[in-house]
Formats: C-alpha cells, sequence, structure tokens
C-alpha cells in the first residue's frame, strides 16, 4: 500500500514538472510587453510578455483602443487566410502600432495590399526566406516599414522570439 501511494506521488510530482515545462523559456529581459494575438496563442514562458486574443472582428471595430492598450498585435497562421481579406488592408496601413505576422513565408504583403489573399499571393515572388514579419505604417509621415526575422538550423525558436520583442520594445 505505501509503495503505491509513493509511486502516486512520484506520478503526480512527474506529470506537474513536463506540464510546468511544456511552455518555452524566452530570455527576453526588456521593458514589460502586452501582445495581442489574432489566432493561436504562443506558449511561451515570461512573466515581462503578456499575451491577450483577440478577434479581426474586435479589430477592425476599434483599432484606437487595441492601439492604445497592446504594444503590437501578432497574428498567426490560423488566421492569415481571413486576415488577408481586403476589408483589413486599411486597419494594417493605419494603425499606429506594430502587426508581427509570425510564421508568414508571404511577408506582409498580403495583408497590407488590397487585391490578395494569403492563399492567393504567389509565394515565389514574395520569398525571401524570412520567417516573421513586424509591419510598421505611419500615415502621417508618408511611409511603411517592414522588419525580417529569419528561422535557420542555427537559430532556434526562442532566439527568434527574443529578437521580435526586442523590436517591438524599440519601436
Amino acid at each position: 500500500m505505501k509503495l503505491h501511494m509513493i509511486l502516486s506521488i512520484i506520478s503526480i510530482l512527474f506529470i506537474l514538472n513536463l506540464s510546468a515545462c511544456s511552455k518555452e523559456e524566452i530570455k527576453y529581459d526588456g521593458e514589460p510587453l502586452k501582445i495581442a494575438v489574432i489566432g493561436d496563442l504562443p506558449e511561451l514562458n515570461n512573466e515581462k510578455i503578456h499575451f491577450e486574443s483577440i478577434s479581426l472582428k474586435e479589430l477592425s471595430e476599434d483599432t484606437v483602443q487595441i492601439s492604445t492598450n497592446y504594444d503590437a498585435i501578432m497574428i498567426t497562421p490560423l488566421m492569415f487566410e481571413e486576415a488577408s481579406n481586403d476589408r483589413f488592408v486599411e486597419v494594417y496601413t493605419s494603425t499606429k502600432i506594430p502587426f508581427i505576422f509570425f510564421d508568414s513565408e508571404k511577408r506582409n504583403l498580403p495583408f497590407t495590399n488590397g487585391g490578395l489573399t494569403y492563399e492567393s499571393a504567389r509565394w515565389e515572388s514574395l520569398k525571401n526566406g524570412s520567417h516573421t514579419t513586424i509591419y510598421l505604417s505611419d500615415i502621417n509621415a508618408n511611409r511603411e516599414d517592414a522588419w525580417y526575422f529569419y528561422l535557420n538550423d542555427k537559430k532556434e525558436l526562442d532566439v527568434l522570439y527574443k529578437e521580435i520583442f526586442e523590436k517591438v520594445e524599440m519601436l
């Protein structure tokens, strides 16, 4: 009976340890960031990064409030096709915080240009090898900028996230 109880306790502790380690540790130590996410929430472990799920509808209905409450907006592959609809182009090109198009092989182009969707945008013409793009538009200065982040055999995903968060902090 005691052996059974000890094994049960060890099993529970093992499972708790696994679940605690399931989130990827990100070594970002800059200013705290609050990031709105459209799509899948990243499973990251860093007390300075706070993700909050929002919808495309929320984004398009209240860009001023979202720009005030968040440091950036991340869009993940789950939502690329819907997020690339022409009705959102103006949102991306007029909102004053950075958009992170995470794991977008087609960069920001299907989202910030009318007449394209993520599915219809020709991959070959958009290929630059980047993994993620941060896009920021400043309509008052008549300018738009994009920063590209690369993931390869030598760079781990946690390093990529750290670079993205450091750029968002700078912006």
